[in-house]
């Protein structure tokens, strides 16, 4: 059996905002060696490139039978291409599959290449943490019984997230239902549904600001609002009293990532996303979304 590659690096801080950038290294069919930068990006299921990639890129990476649709922001489906790519991280060699979205292009932070992301499926075979309150993402030996019995605020299991959207969920509460928000740490903002605003009786007011919101897989007009709730375990149990105040973004419609009439193995329907919560917001909580335990959880301080 292959020995895990164990990873413990800083996040690569850029500016203010506060995301999970890694710093990577990889050779171009130049020959010559390259350093850029990639995000780890909790909602996005596999890795994905901007397209100037292709230029670094040999002939023999591409694997055609590979390409598959994904869903994009305003929900429609869409055909993307597929290669392999050697990179190195920690020092460590990785081989991985990537897609390549051709709405998206290659971007500089600071004087780094920023060439793409590493999703859900790399973070889940590395047993990957991602630490907001210590600013690092390493390889996390640390179980989920381990972790109930410290001493936490909170502990959200992911394991029915993963399941069943491929993602990291949370609910959080309103006065009259819960809402389904995926954990994304490749958003830099708060933003939800219209309809579960309303199917939720969440507190909330408009601002009148519309912004663009773009992703790697599309973009879509949304409108700005304050927004009140509080954050649930499980459906219905609040983790704890705090309640939250956040400027969200309000999209136009929910973001279907499941199948129409799709169910759990106890025949519960899967109810469509509502929304993202980004990176900022987890950041100011200080959460470690963590992939070996699979919870995402909070320290409490001694």
């Amino acid at each position: 059996m292959e020995e895990q590659k164990k990873i413990d690096v800083k996040m690569y801080k850029v500016d203010e905002d506060v995301f999970p950038f890694v710093k990577i290294k990889f050779k171009g069919k130049d020959s010559k060696l390259y350093s850029a930068v990639m995000l780890l990006d909790t909602g996005s299921t596999g890795n994905s490139f901007v397209t100037e990639m292709r230029m670094f890129m040999n002939d023999e990476d591409w694997l055609p039978e590979e390409s598959d649709e994904v869903v994009t922001l305003t929900n429609e489906a869409t055909k993307v291409s597929c290669g392999k790519f050697v990179f190195e991280l920690d020092g460590k060699t990785f081989q991985e599959k990537f897609f390549f979205f051709e709405n998206q292009h290659l971007m500089k932070i600071d004087d780094m290449m920023f060439v793409g992301v590493l999703g859900i499926r790399f973070m889940q075979e590395h047993h990957l943490a991602i630490d907001y309150a210590n600013m690092t993402i390493h390889t996390s030996d640390t179980t989920l019984e381990e972790l109930k019995n410290d001493k936490c605020d909170f502990i959200i299991p992911l394991d029915y997230g993963l399941k069943y959207y491929n993602a990291p969920i949370l609910h959080i509460q309103g006065k009259e239902n819960d809402a389904i928000m995926i954990v994304d740490t490749g958003c830099n903002s708060f933003s939800i549904s219209q309809n579960a605003i309303e199917r939720c009786g969440l507190t909330y007011k408009f601002t009148g600001n519309i912004y663009p919101a773009d992703g790697f897989n599309g973009s879509v007009k949304v409108r700005e609002c304050l927004l009140y709730f509080n954050i649930a375990e499980e459906p219905n149990h609040s983790i704890n009293k705090t309640s939250h105040r956040v400027v969200a973004y309000v999209l136009p419609h929910s973001y279907n990532v499941t199948k129409d009439g799709e169910c759990d193995e106890e025949g519960n329907p899967l109810v469509p996303i509502e929304g993202m919560i980004g990176s900022p917001f987890m950041a100011k909580q200080k959460w470690i979304l963590d992939f070996g335990a699979k919870a995402i959880y909070k320290p409490i301080k001694l």
